[in-house]
């Protein structure tokens, strides 16, 4: 219930989406763990962009405005270009094992340190306390220690709101550069 009042609050149009807890139904066909009726919904009613958190509301999932999932890898990778572009970006960007090398790739070529911690936001919020500010995971979770010590999908949301805002560019033109890879796992 939060997102929704904050993000009016600072003049968005709302259509809020299971955001009716009653004690059993956390990200229940919901949520950045299940965003497929965010998917629809966006594009549905037009909207530019949609937000996902899950029950808690430390992850963060994005929608396009062509109904597409945007994960946390190409979220940390539009907070982390702006910031760099910027001249703010403190410190290298702190992935995990399991972050997509396309996230790599995409930093690498604007002369961004990546490095990978193991699974968990405990271990990235470790490795972010030696040189970093700004790290996540594919899940959503993303830490940006300049703003709060702990994973705020809010937090993350009105960041990447923010990058459009100020850009000019919708959700999808900022994150087509980090062409995501497929992953194998052996």
């Amino acid at each position: 219930k939060v997102a929704p009042r904050v993000l009016a609050d600072l003049g968005a149009e709302i259509v809020p989406i299971g955001c009716s807890p009653n004690g059993r139904n956390i990200n229940d066909g919901c949520g950045s763990l299940h965003p497929e009726l965010l998917q629809l919904t966006v594009p549905g009613v037009r909207a530019h962009v949609g937000l996902a958190l899950d029950g808690d509301g430390d992850r963060l999932v994005m929608v396009d405005h062509l109904g597409r999932i945007v994960d946390g890898d190409q979220l940390l990778y539009v907070i982390a270009r702006a910031r760099h572009e910027a001249g703010q970006l403190q410190g290298p960007v702190v992935g995990t094992v399991m972050s997509n090398l396309g996230l790599e790739v995409a930093l690498r070529e604007l002369g961004v340190e990546f490095r990978r911690a193991p699974v968990g936001d405990r271990y990235v919020l470790s490795m972010l306390r030696t040189a970093a500010v700004l790290g996540g995971e594919t899940s959503g979770h993303i830490l940006c220690l300049d703003k709060t010590t702990t994973g705020d999908g809010l937090v993350s949301a009105l960041q990447v709101l923010a990058v459009m805002r100020q850009s000019g560019r919708s959700l999808a033109e900022l994150a087509a550069p980090m062409r995501k890879f497929r992953k194998c796992f052996s």
